[in-house]
C-alpha cells in the first residue's frame, strides 16, 4: 500500500490486455498472481500475448523460461526480458530462481512477470517441488506488488490444482471456445463466474459475453459439485434428463424457466446465485484497486459496499501529516493504528494510539488523524452502517 507513483503522476492499472476481462475484475490490482487454467484443446498462449502488449508500461517486463528454447520465446513475447532458468543454469532449480525475482522486482516499481506453464515445472521438478515454489512465490510476489501470470493445464495433479487454488488471486478458466473467471479475490460480486466467448484473429483472443446459459452453465456446476451430487442426480432433481444437464453445464443450450426454478428451489440458491455463474465462498477480500494511489491522509476504499454493514479503508500518513474522514458518518466506527504512533481526532476528544491498538467510536464520531511520529503511519478506518 505505499505509495509508488509521485503526486503528479496519473495512478496506473495494470490490464490483462482483454477489455471485455478487464471490465468485471477492474484491471489487475498490485501483486495479482493471475492464473489461466487450460482445458484440452485450448491454449493459454494468445492470452499471454494480449498481456504482454502492456509490457512496456511497466519498469520491469520478464518471461521465466524453464524449457531450454528461451530463443522461441523472445519472438513470441519479444517486449519482455527473458529470465533463463531452463535446466543447468545457475536459476535452474526454485531456490535460486525465488530468490533472483525478488531481488530483480524489489524495487518499488511496475513488474511484471510471465511464467512458464506449471506443467514445465511439474516435468522438471516434480509436482512437490512445483508446489512448495509456487506456494513460496506467489505471497512473495504479491508483497512485491508484482503482476505475475502462470498457465496450469485443467487436467494437472489435483493437489497442484487445489494448492493453485488456494494461493492465487484470479484464476480464468479457458476451454476451446469460452473463458470464465473462476476466482477473483477483491473484485466486485458477479466478477467470479463471468463467462465470455471468444475466436482468435490474428493470434489474439476476441473475446463477447456469453449467452445467460454458459453463466447458467456454471453455476449449475458449482452448486451440484458443492453438495456432492452428480449429473445424474441433478437431471433426477430437475425431472430432465443427465444429458440435458451436461448440456446446460457445457452452455450448449438452455434449460426452461421452470426447470430452473424448480432447481433454485431444490437446491436452495437463488437465481442470482445461479446466474452468478460460481459459488459464493462466504467472504471477500478487499485490496486497492489501483497501483500507485497515495492516500496523503486521505481514506482509500478497500471495502466501500454498505450492502454487508462494514466499510474499510486504508490512510498513509507522512511525518506531521494530518487527515480526515472523506464522509460525515453517524454510527460505530474503528480506527487501527497498523504502524507509528497516531492522534485520533474524535467529537469527545483526542486519543494518541500506536502501531497495534485501536480507536472505538461507538459515541464520538471521527474527525481526523495526525501522525505524531518521526516515521511514516498507516492506520485503518472502519465504519459500520
Amino acid at each position: 500500500m505505499e505509495a509508488v507513483l509521485s503526486e503528479e503522476s496519473p495512478a496506473f492499472v495494470a490490464r490483462t490486455g482483454l477489455p471485455e476481462l478487464d471490465e468485471p475484475l477492474g484491471g489487475l490490482y498490485r501483486g495479482d498472481n493471475v492464473v489461466w487454467e487450460v482445458s484440452a484443446g485450448a491454449s493459454a498462449t494468445p492470452f499471454l500475448r494480449a498481456v504482454t502488449r502492456d509490457a512496456s508500461a511497466y519498469d520491469f517486463a520478464a518471461y521465466v523460461a524453464l524449457a531450454s528454447h528461451p530463443d522461441e520465446i523472445a519472438a513470441e513475447h519479444p517486449r519482455l526480458r527473458i529470465v533463463h532458468a531452463h535446466a543447468g543454469s545457475p536459476l535452474g532449480s526454485p531456490g535460486p530462481l525465488l530468490d533472483e525475482l525478488a531481488r530483480r522486482c524489489a524495487a518499488p516499481a511496475r513488474n511484471l512477470v510471465v511464467f512458464d506453464p506449471l506443467d514445465t515445472m511439474v516435468a522438471r521438478w516434480g509436482s512437490e517441488a512445483t508446489r512448495r515454489f509456487f506456494g513460496l512465490c506467489c505471497p512473495r510476489l504479491l508483497e512485491l506488488g508484482v503482476i505475475a501470470h502462470w498457465a496450469l493445464d485443467a487436467d494437472a495433479d489435483q493437489a497442484l490444482r487445489r494448492h493453485v487454488d488456494e494461493v492465487t488471486q484470479c484464476v480464468v478458466a479457458i476451454s476451446r471456445d469460452r473463458v470464465r473467471i473462476a476466482k477473483a479475490h477483491g473484485r466486485p460480486p458477479g466478477a467470479e463466474g463471468a463467462v465470455f466467448r471468444y475466436r482468435l484473429e490474428d493470434g489474439l483472443p476476441l473475446l463477447e459475453p456469453a449467452p445467460v446459459s454458459g453463466r447458467l452453465g456454471a453455476g449449475l456446476r458449482a452448486a451440484r459439485q458443492a453438495r456432492g451430487l452428480s449429473q445424474a442426480d441433478l437431471a433426477r432433481l430437475a425431472g430432465v434428463s443427465p444429458s440435458a444437464i451436461s448440456q446446460a453445464e457445457r452452455g450448449q443450450r438452455g434449460l426452461s424457466l421452470e426447470t430452473v426454478l424448480e432447481l433454485s428451489s431444490r437446491l436452495g440458491v437463488s437465481l442470482d446465485e445461479l446466474l452468478r455463474g460460481d459459488r459464493s465462498p462466504g467472504f471477500r477480500v478487499g485490496r486497492l484497486r489501483e497501483e500507485g494511489r497515495e492516500s496523503r491522509g486521505q481514506p482509500l476504499a478497500l471495502l466501500d459496499d454498505p450492502g454487508p454493514g462494514l466499510r474499510a479503508y486504508v490512510v498513509s500518513l507522512a511525518p506531521g501529516a494530518s487527515g480526515r474522514p472523506h464522509l460525515g458518518h453517524k454510527h460505530v466506527e474503528l480506527v487501527a493504528v497498523a504502524r507509528g504512533l497516531v492522534q485520533v481526532v474524535t467529537s469527545g476528544g483526542p486519543a494518541v494510539v500506536r502501531g497495534g491498538e485501536v480507536v472505538l467510536a461507538d459515541e464520538a464520531l471521527v474527525e481526523g488523524w495526525r501522525n505524531m511520529g518521526d516515521g511514516d503511519a498507516l492506520l485503518f478506518w472502519i465504519v459500520r452502517d
